[in-house]
């Protein structure tokens, strides 16, 4: 027995509606407009023309600020290494990179008061490798420079180990672009009040360290819970490798870290310049971290 098809229905025909550009009694003044604009444009040419017939030359002496000096110390738990870059800030109409500071004494000392030269190695830098670091511990860092002693100091915290990397799909959108992958960042926070922690992502190798890069958190909100904090700096797709490097800082690197992000953000008031880190107002900063590393392949 045949089976009859069931008959397709055509479809209704939709008419389109035609845009219609909404009438305005300006659009009459617009010709008019343009006139005048052009004769107020043609008067305004004539009198720099007369102007430019006297105008006089004025030199503007710009006078070159003292060059500052920049030490960035970092002492890494992790590798139990100390590395120091001092340069001098150099004049800003030059172009010339900052010239590197090679004849500095730099020593580190820990709170016993024992105290270790960090010696110079190259370009402005002096590494100290196998410095174990004791938790708890306030070190502070000098250096010596053409006649002028900088001193900073920085806590070494106790590291806060990572849970693993949580990761999800997000849907294409306005913030996440074509879509992908999301990530946050899972740790348990101590019971103590007063943990500051800042969290680089890399990405297949390639670490991601701009300012803005950088996630800084507090544990106001968080103290003695579970911490599960996405991370908004980059979106990743099917097979990429996800490192994530959860540092325990010190309370004066995240204050650092906030006024710097704020010098650099347009929507800020009136953005104040970061406090001096270094006695005798060097430039830079004097961070002892350790870190805590996960990755995870996207799959």
């Amino acid at each position: 027995m045949l089976t009859r098809l069931p008959s397709k229905k055509m479809p209704k025909q939709v008419k389109h509606k035609q845009f219609r550009r909404p009438y305005s009694k300006w659009s009459l003044l617009l010709p008019t407009t343009l006139k005048l604009s052009k004769m107020k444009y043609l008067a305004l040419i004539l009198v720099l023309i007369a102007f430019a017939s006297c105008r006089k030359v004025i030199d503007v002496d710009l006078n070159e600020a003292n060059p500052a000096t920049v030490i960035e110390a970092n002492y890494t738990a992790e590798d139990s290494t100390i590395r120091v870059f001092i340069t001098e800030t150099s004049n800003f109409f030059s172009g010339d990179s900052e010239p590197t500071v090679d004849d500095a004494v730099v020593t580190i000392t820990d709170q016993a008061g024992n105290s270790q030269l960090v010696p110079f190695i190259s370009e402005g830098g002096y590494v100290l490798e196998n410095y174990i670091p004791a938790y708890g511990t306030t070190y502070t860092m000098t250096v010596l420079s053409d006649g002028v002693t900088y001193t900073a100091s920085c806590e070494m915290h106790t590291l806060i180990p990572q849970l693993g990397i949580l990761y999800d799909y997000i849907e294409p959108g306005p913030f996440s672009g074509d879509g992908g992958y999301g990530v946050a960042v899972s740790y348990n926070d101590p019971a103590a009040a007063g943990d500051f922690t800042s969290v680089l992502i890399s990405k297949n190798g390639y670490q991601m360290s701009g300012l803005n890069d950088i996630t800084l958190s507090d544990d106001q909100l968080t103290n003695g819970n579970l911490v599960i904090r996405p991370l908004f700096v980059e979106i990743f797709d099917l097979g990429d490798t996800v490192e994530i490097e959860l540092r325990t800082i010190d309370e004066k690197i995240y204050r650092y870290y906030n006024e710097l992000i704020s010098l650099t953000d347009p929507n800020s008031a009136a953005p104040a310049n970061p406090d001096y880190q270094w006695e005798n107002r060097a430039l830079g900063y004097f961070s002892a971290y350790p870190s805590s590393r996960q990755s995870v392949i996207i799959q």
